[in-house]
């Protein structure tokens, strides 16, 4: 029996991915294609898939996707991340949009149905005071009682097989009671709350991750150094030779924050080095903490790390990913990450590294899968650009 969470995912409907289907999903997987091809999409559709029971997952896509605040409500935000059929020329336009997810693998889910409503309403006074404190037009939540606003509601179907069939959102396998969340356009969205029943535990590490995940650094670095420190030593001395340790610190009595024993520095601040080294820091402290048979998606997995370093640094990631049993998914554009990454592969196993390119046409989304000794025949014998 497979260990891995995920062999087989299929995904319609979600942003631009149509008809999309990846078959032999391996160890670590690569996807790569042009701009807009669907890359990062679908690293957002396996965070979907790996927390059904949570919509609230939604709220953290659009925030990794948006952190800046461009867009201009959450609702708005909200209804991109469903296919639309025709171009959106009214404003005043309602949308009922659906998407769905198939999947196989260990973990016992074979699909999820999200249905998205939007309607014109009135918020209760309760949602309003369990809202956050400030409005998206920066008015007192308070102020918004009684207006009428865009609303939308996203409801959850998950269908479970414990025996692997397929005959997905039949009475038998749809959960009695699905999960749903509603938003309005005028005021910051809760966080969604409500325990996950059943869930796959994953993580999430974007280019800018390192810069807003200092609190999973900090509850996670120091058991996870101590536990695993010449491993994470090995990793960031790919960086700066002179590192010689890793910890937590407080030299004032404050806020712990993590520092590096360095051989000419002494104990530095793990902010005053580069977006490599810090990167990498999250990555150590990341891997490892996910429970067996955990994902970690990773979009744009080159970032920050300097091509003299590439080899090492996949390769530490390739070997964590097997010791920890974590299945891996990152999206690149560098071929010299391609590459390094497919040399990573060290084992007889065919599906530990595979290669998905995506491609947008008019029929749906395309993919070609490539792995084992096909691909290293394309890559370093052919030389073929597999991008």
């Amino acid at each position: 029996m497979t260990r891995l969470s995920f062999t087989n995912v299929e995904v319609d409907g979600f942003r631009g991915l149509r008809s999309l289907k990846l078959d032999g999903l391996g160890r670590v997987n690569i996807f790569v294609g042009g701009n807009n091809s669907g890359k990062t999409s679908v690293l957002e559709a396996l965070s979907i898939l790996c927390q059904p029971y949570n919509p609230g997952e939604w709220q953290s896509m659009i925030r990794r996707r948006d952190f800046g605040g461009l867009d201009e409500t959450y609702v708005q935000s909200l209804r991109w991340c469903f296919t639309q059929a025709t171009a959106l020329t009214d404003p005043e336009t309602l949308i009922d949009a659906v998407c769905e997810f198939k999947c196989h693998g260990s973990f016992p889910l074979r699909g999820l149905r999200v249905n998205y409503s939007e309607f014109i309403g009135e918020p209760n006074p309760d949602e309003v005071r369990r809202s956050s404190i400030r409005s998206r037009l920066h008015r007192p939540s308070a102020s918004i009682i009684g207006e009428i606003m865009r609303g939308a509601d996203l409801v959850h179907v998950p269908a479970w097989s414990e025996s692997g069939q397929l005959n997905l959102f039949s009475e038998d396998n749809i959960d009695e009671e699905p999960i749903s969340l509603r938003v309005w356009e005028r005021i910051y969205p809760l966080r969604f709350n409500r325990p996950d029943r059943r869930r796959l535990d994953s993580k999430t590490l974007t280019p800018y991750s390192y810069q807003t995940n200092r609190t999973q650094v900090q509850s996670q670095s120091k058991l996870i150094f101590q536990d695993d420190s010449p491993s994470v030593l090995e990793l960031l001395r790919n960086f700066d030779a002179d590192i010689e340790g890793i910890d937590m610190a407080s030299f004032r009595g404050d806020r712990p924050a993590i520092y590096s024993k360095h051989r000419k520095l002494g104990m530095a601040p793990l902010s005053i080095f580069g977006d490599a080294m810090r990167r990498s820091v999250l990555l150590a402290a990341t891997l490892p903490s996910l429970k067996d048979g955990g994902t970690l998606l990773i979009d744009e997995v080159e970032v920050g790390i300097h091509i003299s370093a590439l080899r090492k640094v996949f390769k530490w990631l390739v070997d964590a990913a097997q010791k920890f049993n974590v299945q891996v998914f990152v999206t690149t554009h560098s071929l010299e990450a391609l590459d390094a990454l497919i040399s990573a592969h060290t084992s007889e196993a065919d599906d530990d590294i595979v290669v998905f390119h995506l491609d947008q046409t008019t029929e749906g989304t395309k993919c070609k899968r490539f792995s084992g000794e096909l691909l290293h025949r394309l890559r370093f014998e052919r030389g073929l650009d597999v991008r």
